[in-house]
């Protein structure tokens, strides 16, 4: 059949009449699905400048082929597998290059004048016939059963393009008898304008491609039912005086600011030894002389206990903690004469004991929030009043003299810890050499783990005051809060073992009632936490958000989980140490795997044979250190790793703040899933002892990093995305559809933040959103640290910047990010109190505008589990019954009963 010419523009035409009427422009095109492909032909196209108007113009399907039944087999032909034209009458898979076809000769001239046309983009699907179905279910993924020769299929093209083309595409189709039909798998969401449709005429009535599918997963939002937060039993502190801030502070407090600042100038003071007062002791006087009571366990003493100026500051988050250490340390300027009352008078009387105690406050953050603070100190101080300085890099003080005029020192964790490794407390470095007025610690967490290089580092500084800042003083154990009080020198709790007499072990005996009791006269007497509705925020809505699969990623995700309850299965009738350890990292890769699925869809399968990551009985030292780090990586991931020799606990929200590791010596792990830290790598090495795993002979032993970057990395190489990132019409996940179509449901003055565990997946939702034409940024630990900052001013002031992307790692923690009003989780974490964090950015003091969190999960997968492990974390039980050390090496069998719990 002839085929006319559009008459409007020469545009599209048939590849057989190419030669007499093209215009050579070059040798290369730009394919928007295989990027530059040879054309020896081409049409000059006098492109319009700016920004044009892509539409999806519809499908043409039925486009008869033949596939090569050598190259793929009956079990693995999805119904719709994505390919490429290569020429008029040739294509390929677009993941699979094996998979290769040929277009029947009467539709070349269609296909080679939809080539020619290099401002169509093309998605092309190959469509198995009835046909070639396999059976019945009894045909498994692993057959090799083939195709006959030659396979009889059919195409399915749908176009995207520039409004411009839309006359065009209608005469180029309807010229030949064929007319284009509403896509059935598309991979944008534009407006669906068809040429061949009246009601298409105005691209603005026009609907969206991701309203075409009857049944859109991102419709199936419910509201999320906040239970109680197990951290509401440290409560506390509700009818406190409020204190008249410092003139030096230009930002008016909030109530619960000023409340916070009576609550530290008071303990500040030290054990009063009042019973009006909310302290550990009290003095008893009786017939028998005068003794100190202890309030938590009612044991007496008649010395007179260690005196103990600071505590804990464990509002939640968003609730303005950095603002009001700041006016705490302004509280110590002197107040103007006629403006000081009496009651702010009898609190500054702190009663200095000692000549030697410096005026400065020294304020220890993680590196990332280093600019916070100084940007949080230029907003909020008059000018010319409070000043700082920070002590970190190749801005660090050396003389004492450098304090002179000084009220605050900004450093790092990091900084401490290295001066203290390489000098221990020398008094000629300068933090060691000071008796602080006050030392603060921010997301102090951090220092939960007392029995590390960096906690011991901290509790050796000298000061009067030592407060902690930390919205989670408890995450998964009560060792946590003991570690806490441990850097505080709250005796006698600074003592780990007696607050496992006096709390812990109560738990352990039965007396649940008792030990809640105690832990909470504890909190009341040295820790500040409000509730959530304390601050008047915005409100606050939770959605989740159930995906549904499609059909074919149903299957890869079904064939992995079978495979990793074979594995399990397999490993209960082994009795090797090594068959077990094996196992259970088999079973880890493929949980991995299950969760990659979730967000990544078929482009993971395409990527990565899941039947790869079988691993033999037996281990080689060259095998482990290949896998070693992807091992660490996941096992972290769920849950704490503790060092086989200190107990050291390598948390994941821990890692997000520290300076990664500049230590030559890095931690080791085993093949037998036993971590050796840096700390106790150095010493090892410094006595001349080797890391083992304690076996004999000792299993396979790598060494690995334990930077927070690199919980960002999947478990498959992030080149292999590459083909993605270039593609415009590559099928996007059924998870990442659902997100695109609601932020294009949004108005477009919302600005949204999305977080995900992996850059990949960040990836690939970058991708949908450039096919909706939605600008976004990225922020994850590729951008270099000296960039970040910009990227976030651009974003808070870039109205044409919609969408933040971060990964979980780099943006949990320390961005305020107000000016964002939706907050979208692309999938559930191991670690709930992570997620609150994160969500923690959009909502806290300075946000105006109501708030809306969405929790994306497929229904009927791991990530189910992941949030029900969520809802056990969180509970009061799961803390008390933590175990304190990590030194009792859990069993194989037990770790792949609990992961076999999971599936």
């Amino acid at each position: 059949m002839a085929t006319q010419r559009p008459p409007k523009r020469q545009r599209l035409v048939s590849g057989a009449s190419t030669k007499d009427s093209a215009e050579q422009v070059g040798s290369e095109v730009w394919h928007p699905q295989f990027g530059r492909v040879s054309c020896e032909q081409g049409l000059s196209v006098n492109e319009s400048e700016g920004n044009r108007v892509v539409v999806c113009f519809g499908m043409i399907p039925g486009i008869n082929c033949v596939v090569d039944g050598a190259s793929i087999s009956i079990a693995t032909f999805e119904d719709a597998v994505p390919v490429m034209l290569t020429s008029a009458d040739s294509f390929s898979g677009v993941y699979n290059g094996r998979f290769r076809g040929k277009v029947q000769p009467r539709y070349t001239h269609i296909t080679g004048g939809l080539l020619d046309e290099k401002d169509l983009e093309l998605q092309v699907e190959c469509i198995r016939s009835e046909a070639l179905a396999p059976p019945s279910n009894t045909v498994s993924r692993k057959s090799t059963q083939t195709l006959p020769q030659p396979a009889a299929c059919s195409l399915s093209i749908t176009l995207y393009g520039p409004m411009e083309l839309f006359d065009e595409v209608g005469e180029f189709f309807q010229s030949d008898g064929m007319f284009l039909q509403d896509p059935l798998n598309c991979n944008r969401v534009l407006r669906y304008c068809n040429p061949h449709r009246l009601s298409s005429l105005d691209p603005d009535s026009c609907q969206w491609t991701s309203e075409l599918n009857a049944n859109p997963t991102f419709i199936d939002m419910k509201d999320v039912a906040v239970g109680p937060e197990l951290l509401e039993l440290l409560d506390s502190q509700s009818n406190l005086a409020e204190t008249t801030q410092h003139q030096s502070i230009k930002t008016v407090l909030k109530r619960h600011q000023r409340q916070a600042l009576t609550f530290m100038l008071q303990r500040e003071r030290g054990w009063m030894f009042d019973e009006t007062t909310p302290d550990i002791w009290d003095v008893v006087e009786s017939n028998r002389g005068r003794f100190f009571m202890n309030r938590i366990s009612n044991a007496h003493q008649v010395e007179e206990p260690d005196q103990f100026h600071g505590g804990v500051i464990a509002d939640p988050m968003g609730f303005g903690k950095t603002l009001t250490m700041i006016a705490l340390v302004a509280a110590d300027m002197p107040v103007p004469r006629g403006l000081a009352n009496e009651e702010f008078e009898d609190l500054m009387d702190v009663g200095v004991d000692s000549d030697d105690t410096a005026s400065q406050t020294l304020i220890i953050v993680p590196p990332p929030l280093l600019d916070t603070w100084e940007e949080q100190l230029s907003e909020h101080v008059v000018s010319g009043t409070l000043t700082w300085r920070r002590h970190h890099g190749k801005s660090r003080l050396n003389e004492i003299s450098d304090l002179d005029g000084i009220s605050i020192v900004l450093t790092t964790y990091h900084t401490v810890a290295a001066d203290w490794r390489n000098h221990g407390t020398s008094e000629s470095l300068l933090l060691f050499s000071i008796r602080w007025k006050r030392l603060v610690l921010d997301e102090a967490h951090i220092i939960r783990n007392s029995n590390s290089q960096m906690a011991r580092a901290l509790c050796s500084l000298n000061a009067r005051c030592r407060w902690v800042v930390t919205g989670t003083p408890i995450q998964n154990r009560l060792k946590d809060f003991s570690a806490l009080l441990k850097f505080l020198q709250a005796h006698p709790y600074s003592d780990q073992k007696q607050f496992d007499r006096d709390i812990s072990n109560l738990w352990k005996a039965g007396d649940v009632d008792e030990a809640t009791k105690r832990l909470k006269r504890l909190s009341r007497c040295l820790l500040l936490r409000r509730p959530q509705g304390t601050v008047k925020l915005p409100p606050r809505k939770d959605l989740q958000c159930t995906i549904t699969f499609t059909r074919a990623e149903r299957e890869l995700y079904d064939d992995i989980r079978s495979r990793a309850i074979q594995q399990i299965d397999e490993a209960r009738l082994e009795v090797s140490d090594a068959a077990g350890s094996n196992a259970y990292i088999n079973v880890l890769q493929q949980i991995e795997a299950m969760r990659m699925v979730c967000n990544l869809g078929l482009h993971y399968h395409y990527r990565h044979d899941v039947s790869t990551t079988a691993r033999n009985s037996s281990t080689t030292w060259e095998d482990w250190n290949a896998t070693a780090q992807q091992i660490f990586n996941l096992h972290r991931g769920m849950e704490p790793i503790h060092c086989q020799l200190c107990s050291l606990s390598l948390d994941t929200i821990e890692r997000l703040l520290v300076h990664d590791d500049q230590n030559q010596h890095q931690p080791r792990f085993s093949s037998c899933l036993r971590l050796t830290c840096a700390d106790c790598v150095q010493t090892r090495a410094t006595n001349g002892g080797s890391c083992g795993c304690g076996k004999s002979p000792s299993c396979a032993i790598a060494p690995v990093s334990a930077s927070a970057t690199g919980l960002e990395e999947a478990p498959v190489p992030t080149h292999l995305l590459e083909n993605f990132q270039r593609s415009a019409c590559m099928k996007l996940p059924a998870k990442v559809v659902s997100l695109v179509t609601d932020l294009r449901a949004l108005p477009l003055e919302v600005k949204c933040v999305v977080f995900s565990t992996w850059r990949m997946s960040l990836d690939v939702v970058e991708a949908g959103l450039n096919q909706a034409g939605i600008s976004c940024l990225r922020y994850d630990g590729k951008v270099p640290q000296r960039e970040r900052h910009g990227v976030v001013e651009r974003f808070r002031n870039d109205p044409s910047v919609r969408v933040l992307l971060l990964t979980l790692s780099c943006g949990a923690v320390g961005l305020t990010l107000t000016v964002a009003a939706r907050a979208y989780l692309l999938e559930p974490h191991w670690n709930p109190t992570l997620e609150e964090q994160a969500l923690a950015r959009i909502h806290r003091m300075g946000q105006e505008k109501e708030v809306t969190t969405v929790r994306f999960y497929v229904h009927d997968t791991i990530e189910q589990s992941v949030i029900e492990l969520q809802k056990r974390k969180k509970t009061l039980a799961s803390v008390l019954s933590a175990p304190h050390d990590g030194s009792q090496v859990e069993e194989d069998s037990g770790r792949l009963e609990r992961l076999r719990a999971l599936l």
